[in-house]
């Protein structure tokens, strides 16, 4: 009985110290320190987030909206022209919406005509033989252009030039403009002056040769040719005064002349209220007078049957009165209708008359300014052959000295050459020219014709009408920020999702300066240019897509965040290979829509498919 307690106590003691170590262990795997804990609860070793290598094409773009139509009108002004003497009224007018081309023929003034030719330089001098310059090349390139030739393209009006204008005139049905009368009068003035100073310059060499046997009666002609070339010089300066007079009458005449058109104006509007006035008096009367002969029947009807004779025959006398009233009253009327009628007559005619003495009296003015120039010219040759005179005698006085004589022999070659330069260049003047206001040049062509300012009949006064180019363009406008990538030619879609059309084109213009051309002063005003007819697309809103950079053809890309910079300042990506990272030094270029554009720098290996790390999980 103790030996079963004993083994009793002894199993149940042997239980408890396995139970015990359970416990213990069960306890150990709970308790854990401060470091495995916090090995325990860290995150695992990071993993690298990769994308491949791309092969693509990169571009950057501006999107903006704009809206089509027809390029800005520009106004145009005839220039001014100094040889012609006509009253600038406008004779045919330009036609709207006209397309002009090189050579055409825009308008006429004066039954002169105004052709259109292709030129940059603007028209602001008439142009003849002798004279060159930029306005002049461009005629001579535009009249080959056409077709005629002028010869060597120099910038030289000479006699080819000349000649390929006259031919460009007569092929469009029009007369070369030749010299006018103030011109022919300048040129025979000018002849005149070279002939004197050429008799003078032979004169002088006469003398030379003669100087040493002159005789006494030589010498006293001489003085008599001294007193006689005084008294040229006075009556030259006589007829200096005499045209400073004619010119200012003239003057007057023309200031006098435009007052008369005004006056006209008025006494025909005068004479025409005066005639209406007169009618509608007459027309009163006539009114009148079928009202007395109305009266004096009803008064004939209500006289009684058993009225005395008299009365009856009273009544009727006044009925008959006031009947033969009435035609008299209508002849009143009549001719004053016809009063009326001649005074509308008149007064154009009387308008007419005075339009034309306004011409005349221009023509005058430039007739007496012409006698003006001759007379001064008449007075300058009588001085200088006075005093060759004079310089004649004290050379005859002293026959055996020449250098005097030698001297005046050089000083009349000298007037000789001025005078035949002068002479030349009014030759030069007086044949086919070209008038400032016969040629307009627009530096691109053909243009539309878009505003007509000017009717027939009417002065030429500022702009006779504004053109448009005859192609469509696309106004927008840009930010600042994008003003800076956007240059002229770059290449633009042009989109119409509403009619679904799509075509292409090119930045025609950039403002320099915010603001321009009526957009928003934080913007910049820029112009597309359609490469293809966008008739379709007139007035409407479309979308630009401008290319303002992009890479020449397929290259290597990686997203932006690939790549790094590493200490030594060069560009690298991490690209994973073989279960490591190998750093690559690459060469960035064009960034675009989160890509970057990419190269291996030399030495280096980059593949389309390589994974390059991006970041880390």
């Amino acid at each position: 009985m103790r030996a079963l307690r004993s083994r009793r106590i002894g199993t149940i003691a042997a239980g408890g110290l396995v139970l015990l170590a359970i416990v213990g262990w069960i306890a150990a795997r709970q308790i854990r320190s401060p470091a495995q804990v916090a090995a325990d609860t860290a995150a695992p070793p990071p993993s690298p987030i990769t994308v491949p290598v791309v092969r693509r094409t990169l571009s950057t773009v501006v999107i903006v909206r704009g809206t089509v139509r027809y390029s800005a009108a520009r106004p145009t002004v005839l220039a001014t022209s100094k040889v012609k003497q006509g009253s600038d009224i406008v004779t045919r007018a330009p036609r709207r919406r006209a397309q002009l081309t090189a050579g055409d023929l825009a308008m006429a003034v004066d039954d002169r005509p105004v052709f259109v030719l292709p030129g940059a330089v603007p028209m602001s001098r008439d142009l003849h033989r002798g004279l060159q310059g930029p306005d002049v090349m461009q005629l001579e390139r535009a009249l080959s252009q056409l077709g005629f030739d002028p010869g060597p393209v120099d910038g030289r009006y000479d006699a080819r030039t000349e000649s390929a204008v006259t031919g460009f005139y007569l092929r469009h049905g029009w007369e070369p403009f030749g010299p006018t009368d103030v011109q022919l009068e300048q040129l025979r003035t000018a002849e005149g002056a070279a002939a004197q100073a050429r008799d003078a310059h032979l004169q002088a060499l006469s003398a030379i040769a003669q100087a040493r046997t002159a005789t006494p009666a030589e010498v006293e002609q001489a003085r008599s040719d001294v007193v006689t070339a005084k008294d040229a010089v006075d009556t030259a300066v006589l007829g200096v005064v005499s045209a400073q007079t004619k010119l200012q009458t003239a003057q007057k005449l023309a200031s006098n002349a435009q007052a008369g058109v005004t006056v006209a104006d008025a006494n025909s509007a005068r004479d025409q209220a005066a005639a209406d006035a007169d009618v509608a008096i007459k027309r009163a009367a006539v009114n009148t007078a079928l009202d007395d002969q109305r009266v004096a029947q009803l008064k004939l009807l209500e006289v009684p049957l058993d009225a005395a004779p008299s009365d009856r025959e009273t009544a009727a006398a006044a009925v008959r009165q006031a009947t033969e009233a009435i035609p008299r009253a209508q002849a009143e009327l009549d001719a004053a209708i016809a009063a009326a009628a001649a005074a509308r007559a008149a007064g154009p005619d009387a308008q007419r008359r005075a339009q034309a003495d306004g011409i005349q009296a221009t023509g005058d003015l430039a007739v007496a300014a012409a006698e003006l120039r001759r007379a001064l010219v008449e007075v300058r040759t009588m001085r200088s052959a006075a005093r060759l005179a004079a310089q004649r005698v004290r050379v005859l006085s002293a026959p055996f000295d020449t250098r005097a004589m030698q001297a005046i022999a050089g000083a009349a070659a000298s007037e000789e050459r001025r005078t035949r330069t002068e002479a030349v260049r009014q030759a030069s003047e007086s044949k086919v020219q070209v008038p400032a206001n016969e040629i307009v040049f627009f530096p691109s062509l053909p243009l539309r014709v878009d505003t007509v300012k000017v009717t027939r009949g009417s002065a030429v006064s500022g702009s006779v009408m504004d053109v448009t180019s005859s192609h469509l363009v696309v106004d927008s406008s840009l930010s600042v920020s994008d003003a800076r990538l956007v240059r002229p030619d770059d290449a633009v879609t042009i989109e119409d999702q509403d009619l679904g059309v799509t075509q292409h084109g090119a930045v025609s213009e950039v403002a320099n300066t915010p603001g321009t051309n009526r957009v928003d002063p934080s913007r910049f005003y820029f112009a597309v240019r359609p490469s293809t007819d966008a008739a379709a697309l007139l007035g409407a809103s479309v979308k630009l897509t401008i290319a303002v950079k992009s890479t020449r053809g397929v290259v290597l890309a990686v997203p932006a965040s690939a790549l790094s910079v590493g200490g030594d300042g060069n560009s690298r990506v991490q690209v994973r290979r073989g279960g490591r990272n190998v750093i690559v030094r690459v060469v960035p270029g064009l960034a675009a829509e989160g890509l970057v554009e990419i190269r291996a720098a030399a030495g280096q290996r980059l593949e389309p498919g390589d994974l390059v790390i991006v970041g880390a999980r």
